[in-house]
């Protein structure tokens, strides 16, 4: 019979799984690695979720690993969407989900003629890297496209998710391999993600694991079945952890707008109180940056002339958090 989870202690987990705490200091990578992947479209915000998982750690840091040592890639993978993954699995990641972001859109991609430009992109780039707009207009130069501004974000986003180019240093594109390389996929993508997820966002159920990544629900619930997890029973849903995990000490952490401790569950029902949806969600796919106290959102924060302003739902000591948050941004060593 399943044991039943506290909401405490289910957050305890999640919170340790998420590096929020107690876990020892991990290379960049590393961090990536075990929180399955960094939600990216905001480059800056992804870089303070490094931050609230790695203490001690620098900006410089982070830029070194995605650009100096390259172990580190940001690209549109999970729901055709960007994200910080480990380099050496870019390849796999993208092809099992570059598809499903590609039929997602694919009404859109044919309207602004993106689809099938992979030839000319791969002659635009033989020289080196580009900006998205040069890389648009050296296309232009080969291919006729539609003179709309939605056309060089859709042009590049299409070309990663088909496998062809990859960000690179000083926002430009380059070739995907001629930027990293090929690497080892394992012998069942899926199973492989899925056990990433459950070890990263504990408890989680196929369902969670369908909406994180975008695969259909029925490969997310066969991809589970090979998992080796305990089964539990939490909020009245039954989830699965990783055997063995112990819960995160008591915390307090700045995390960044878009962040993936929203992300990886079909809803937030363990990390928030319904009082605080409208805070935590404004509207317009908006996901305010978050103060997070023991696994629970007890508040929301901007950044206000480089330094965060705290809206936070009770009395809280984030102080620390606060000037820790200004001396990443700072590069400060």
């Amino acid at each position: 019979m399943a044991r039943t989870l506290p909401p405490d202690l289910a957050r305890g987990l999640l919170a340790a799984a998420q590096r929020l705490a107690g876990a020892p200091r991990s290379g960049v990578v590393e961090i990536v690695r075990a929180v399955a992947a960094l939600q990216a479209q905001d480059a800056g915000a992804a870089h303070l979720g490094i931050r609230a998982r790695r203490p001690g750690s620098t900006l410089a840091e982070v830029e070194a690993a995605r650009f100096e040592e390259r172990s580190v890639a940001r690209t549109w993978v999970m729901r055709g969407t960007l994200h910080l993954i480990p380099a050496e699995d870019a390849r796999w990641m993208v092809e099992l989900l570059g598809p499903i972001g590609l039929r997602k859109s694919a009404r859109r991609i044919g309207e602004l003629g993106v689809e099938d430009l992979r030839a000319e992109i791969r002659a635009a780039l033989a020289d080196g890297p580009l900006t998205r707009r040069e890389l648009t207009d050296a296309v232009r130069k080969r291919v006729k496209l539609p003179d709309h501004p939605q056309v060089p974000a859709w042009l590049t986003g299409v070309a990663a998710l088909q496998g062809e180019i990859i960000e690179g240093p000083a926002d430009r594109f380059v070739l995907f391999d001629d930027w990293l390389p090929r690497g080892t996929a394992p012998p069942d993508p899926v199973v492989e993600l899925a056990r990433r997820h459950a070890h990263a966002h504990p408890p989680a159920a196929p369902e969670d694991f369908a909406v994180w990544s975008g695969l259909p629900v029925r490969e997310a619930r066969r991809a589970y079945g090979e998992l080796d997890l305990e089964e539990v029973e939490v909020l009245g849903r039954t989830a699965f952890v990783p055997r063995g995990l112990e819960p995160a000490p008591p915390h307090v952490r700045l995390l960044p707008r878009f962040d993936g401790w929203l992300l990886g569950h079909r809803d937030r029902a363990l990390i928030m109180r319904e009082a605080h949806d409208k805070a935590v969600r404004p509207g317009g796919g908006i996901l305010a940056a978050t103060l997070v106290v023991n696994g629970l959102i007890e508040g929301t924060w901007k950044l206000e002339r480089g330094r965060p302003e705290v809206e936070a739902f009770g009395d809280f000591d984030y102080a620390s958090e606060v000037e820790d948050v200004v001396r990443f941004r700072a590069r400060e060593p």
